[in-house]
This record gives structure tokens, C-alpha cells and sequence, in this order.
């Protein structure tokens, strides 16, 4: 039984992948923030590099073992031909790795596209929702980018956004661990979001939105708690709402 961290195509070949069908994977990052948007990011990778040993990744969409791929090919040759065996949740992926894998996968894909629901959207709709429209702008930008819609929308999850409910979709619980369509879309929202919160924390010094990126950390509750609640502040959410009472 394979690890449930790592991410590979079985998912998508059930939906096609092979056999020209495109299969968008859909993730958002931000939802347990205090500040600053939720951002989706999705992706649709190309089937025309997967496939082969040298790919990572067999017909049926399976990793193939890596000493096998290895053998004969240096490591930085094969990481540049093959970076989606790097791929997989990423939470899972150190900070400093996060952004160059993105750029690497970024041109390999079929198309990808990132969209953002704002704070206000949050307070309005609540995060769940506000998130689901995230992914929703995402799917609509990418279709937009390609001219065509997709065959099959992948959400990361338990929810199918009501969006895609008149389409074919559907929800796979810890779709980041599991599909890697769906983890590449995790990584270029990560990395989209964590800019995002830097570029922030220029705005709104003191808050340390670098460092946690607008989570929930001890520290950044307390300078809220010091320094006051800012437009970008989530005011629904507990840890701001008891700062804004």
C-alpha cells in the first residue's frame, strides 16, 4: 500500500487521463487564516510526458521506482526532465523548495490558473464558501486561458463547490496526498499565497505575515491583541473577533 502522501495519476487515468480527456485538479490555501485572502489555484497537467519510465510514472498513472529511473541518468537530469516526482502536498514540501518546484512545473503543465476570494468575501459568505468561489474563479480562468472547458473537475475535499455540481466532478478527501493534479494546484497556491502575505507584511509591518503567512500563530494573535485588527484581518474569526470586541 503505498504511502498516503504520495501523490500520482491513478486518479486521473480512471478519469481518462490517457485517453485525451482533461482533468482539472482543484485546491485552495488560506481557509484557517486570520489574514488575507484564500487563493485556488487549478491545474491541468499534460498527458503527453507521462507514460514513460523516464516520466516517473507508468500507463496506469503508478510511481515507478526511482533507483530504476536513476540508473544511467544523473539527478539533476532527471529532476529537470521529470520534477513532478517532487510533487506531492505542499505542506509536505519545505518552504525553500516550494517556489522553485512551481516554476519548474509551471511550463510543463497543460494550463494552470489562480484566483483569489477577498476578506470581504469571506465575512460575506463565510470561508467555506468564499473558498469554493475561489476554485470556481480558478476553473473558469484556466477554461477561459485553454478555450475549452474541462472533461472532469478534481476537488480537494469532502465538498463539491456548488459551481461544478451541474458538471462532471468530484471530491476527493485528501485529493493533495492522493492526485497529483490536484497537488501541483496545492503547491502553485501555496506559493501564489505566500507572496501575496510578504508583499502584505511590507503594508502591515509588525504582524509577521512573512514568517506565518496570516495563520493563527501565538504570536500573531498577540500582535493583533497589541497592535489592533487591520482591513485585512478576517473580523468573523474568533481569534480576531475576541481582539475586535
Amino acid at each position: 500500500m503505498k504511502p498516503n502522501f504520495v501523490a500520482d495519476l491513478s486518479e486521473e487515468v480512471k478519469l481518462g487521463f490517457f485517453a485525451s480527456k482533461w482533468v482539472v485538479g482543484v485546491d485552495e490555501v488560506g481557509r484557517g487564516c486570520l489574514a488575507g485572502s484564500v487563493v485556488a489555484a487549478a491545474v491541468i497537467l499534460d498527458a503527453a510526458i507521462f507514460g514513460t519510465s523516464c516520466s516517473g510514472f507508468d500507463r496506469k498513472g503508478h510511481r515507478v521506482d526511482l533507483n530504476i529511473l536513476n540508473k544511467g541518468q544523473s539527478h539533476d537530469r532527471f529532476l529537470r526532465e521529470s520534477p513532478f516526482v517532487l510533487v506531492k502536498d505542499s505542506k509536505l514540501i519545505p518552504e525553500p523548495a516550494r517556489a522553485p518546484l512551481a516554476e519548474t512545473i509551471k511550463p510543463l503543465v497543460l494550463g494552470y490558473s489562480i484566483a483569489e476570494a477577498s476578506v470581504s468575501e469571506i465575512e460575506e459568505l463565510n470561508i467555506l464558501y468564499a473558498s469554493h468561489l475561489a476554485m470556481e474563479r480558478a476553473v473558469k480562468g484556466l477554461e477561459k486561458k485553454l478555450g475549452r472547458a474541462a472533461d472532469h473537475i478534481l476537488v480537494d475535499g469532502h465538498l463539491i463547490p456548488k459551481g461544478f455540481r451541474t458538471r462532471n466532478a468530484s471530491a476527493l478527501i485528501k485529493g493533495d496526498q492522493k492526485s497529483l493534479s490536484i497537488a501541483s494546484a496545492s503547491i502553485l497556491a501555496k506559493v501564489y499565497r505566500d507572496h501575496l502575505m510578504s508583499a502584505l507584511d511590507e503594508r502591515y509591518p509588525g504582524y509577521g505575515l512573512s514568517a506565518h503567512k496570516g495563520y493563527p500563530t501565538p504570536f500573531h494573535k498577540r500582535q493583533i491583541l497589541e497592535r489592533g485588527v487591520t482591513s485585512i484581518h478576517r473580523k468573523t474569526f474568533k481569534g480576531v473577533k475576541l481582539a475586535s470586541a
